[in-house]
């Protein structure tokens, strides 16, 4: 996000709220145990997934996984930003990233970008039936090397092969999410915070094409 050099003071633009919700820090856990933030409302950033980090015109790889609010009908546009009013609605309760953001006077945010994440880790109980799975998924199926796959299918006599390469992780990610949403010991709308982004999601912007087959998903 570019700031425009004449800018003084923030105008509600809701150009840093489009650009995605904020990663939550460690502080911000009493939002989630006081209830002000539910767990359908958090998704997970796996390590290595592309994301937005303050004041960056385009998503890049994280260094380390961390808790973000979710984006709103597939787009990155936070969740609780309101387009009509230029507003937040949760305003009262928002993050603490939030509250440091000031796109004229970057130094608080990045002073505490990528430092003291909130992880799904520090919100699971121990003794959560999900523990292991989430932890079982992340070994099966972790996030790729999204460069690396970005330089493969920019290249024509790569692309084939890798999407071919790819194709049963991320059937076997559908799978296990799949199987455990039909057994109802996970619902779809804790979904994105116990596993994150289905790694399909993750090629979409790359312009990978989805089919569904009676197989399974095909990559294009």
């Amino acid at each position: 996000m570019t700031v425009p050099a004449e800018k003084q003071s923030c105008d509600r633009c809701g150009s840093c709220c489009r650009q995605g919700g904020p990663a939550l820090h460690r502080p911000d856990i009493s939002l989630i145990q006081e209830g002000r933030l539910d767990r359908y409302h958090l998704v997970t950033i796996r390590k290595g997934e592309p994301a937005f980090l303050p004041f960056a015109d385009q998503p890049a790889p994280v260094p380390s996984e961390f808790l973000k609010l979710q984006g709103r009908q597939g787009s990155w546009c936070c969740l609780f930003y309101d387009e009509q009013a230029r507003a937040c609605s949760i305003y009262e309760n928002r993050p603490m990233a939030c509250g440091l953001f000031d796109c004229t006077a970057p130094e608080p945010i990045l002073a505490i970008t990528g430092k003291d994440l909130l992880t799904r880790f520090d919100c699971i109980e121990s003794d959560d039936p999900l523990l292991p799975l989430v932890r079982r998924h992340d070994r099966e199926y972790p996030c790729p090397d999204m460069e690396m796959i970005a330089a493969g299918l920019n290249s024509p006599t790569d692309r084939l092969s890798l999407l071919a390469d790819i194709t049963p992780v991320v059937n076997g990610d559908l799978a296990f999410r799949r199987q455990l949403t039909a057994q109802g010991t996970l619902s779809v709308a804790a979904e994105m915070f116990y596993f994150g982004r289905p790694l399909f999601q993750l090629l979409l912007p790359f312009g990978v094409g989805i089919r569904e087959t009676p197989s399974g998903v095909q990559l294009l």
